[in-house]
């Protein structure tokens, strides 16, 4: 009998502790990966690599229903182009809606997401506390899939909804393999998190307060050692963990301006957030392409 972890859902084994699903005793309900991280917030092993193709691959031949889920601070062309590729039934779910700001209005928010990039299908909010809508699918449907990126709050959604046990951290891969639950004479699938290029990983325990600088065009923004400068004077309003180092600096060396933001567009840090520029100039910015994107500001219309 084949026996997995009730947290990460791989194949538990008692024989080699450098593979994934170690456990001393077999009997026990957790890998020794899920029960560090749960208890001691450690990782002991990076877990097993997901191959995001392959992952699409097996969500399409699921034919459940798919809620794929994201937060507000993390859409991006990546994320949308894999949520895109599901072609199941399904609906884009934006995690963590109580750590929204107060200043962005909720409907014009989800009805520039739709126009940005695309999107058909119903856009849903959720928090730990708020979801009536996923509540409303799930009576529909008999099969339904929990999808996103990693630290997205699949697990934790799902252990809210059903009172379980599945691990939830702030680490890459915590989810291994598919871990099916039976919730009401239904089935719930927690999938393993698609992998993305991020800059870095900060994810905001508290309700974001925007931070609205004035750059001059003699100075720059430092915020976590991404160097951020304006052609012009602007205005940068930051939607980020406010825990994040924000600072800025004199330029003092030339700097080479070839990114293009429109008024009113955001610039997109994959992992941290997105900043929202109001004129529109070339930017300097110090990280490689892959880390960031420009688009249409999400909460301040279209652009000018």
């Amino acid at each position: 009998m084949i026996k997995k972890c009730i947290g990460c859902g791989i194949k538990l084994q008692n024989e080699n502790e450098e593979k994934e699903g170690y456990t001393p005793k077999i009997e026990k309900d957790l890998c020794m990966r899920c029960f560090k991280l749960k208890n001691y917030g450690k990782v002991i092993n990076n877990g097993k690599i997901q191959n995001n193709e392959e992952l699409i691959k097996k969500i399409n031949n699921s034919k459940g229903y798919v809620l794929f889920l994201v937060d507000y601070l993390n859409i991006y062309d990546e994320v949308i182009n894999i949520y895109k590729k599901i072609k199941c039934n399904k609906s884009l779910v934006i995690t963590k809606s109580d750590l929204i700001p107060k200043n962005i209005i909720i409907k014009k928010m989800i009805n520039n997401i739709k126009n940005i990039y695309e999107i058909k299908e119903e856009i849903l909010l959720v928090n730990n506390k708020k979801h009536d809508e996923v509540n409303e699918i799930i009576n529909k449907y008999n099969k339904i899939l929990f999808v996103g990126f990693t630290n997205m709050g699949k697990s934790s959604l799902i252990n809210n909804l059903t009172n379980n046990n599945i691990t939830v951290s702030n680490k890459k891969n915590t989810t291994q393999e598919f871990i099916s639950i039976e919730y009401e004479n239904k089935v719930l699938i927690d999938c393993p998190g698609f992998i993305s290029n991020t800059y870095k990983e900060v994810i905001p325990k508290k309700i974001v307060k925007p931070i609205t600088e004035q750059v001059k065009n003699k100075y720059y923004l430092k915020i976590a050692n991404i160097n951020i400068a304006s052609e012009i004077d602007n205005n940068f309003t930051i939607y980020m963990d406010n825990y994040i180092d924000i600072s800025k600096r004199k330029i003092n060396e030339s700097l080479d301006y070839n990114v293009i933001a429109p008024s009113k567009s955001d610039l997109v840090i994959k992992g941290l957030g997105f900043i929202t520029i109001q004129k529109i100039t070339k930017l300097s910015i110090n990280i490689a392409k892959k880390y960031y994107e420009i688009r249409p500001s999400i909460i301040g219309g279209n652009n000018e």
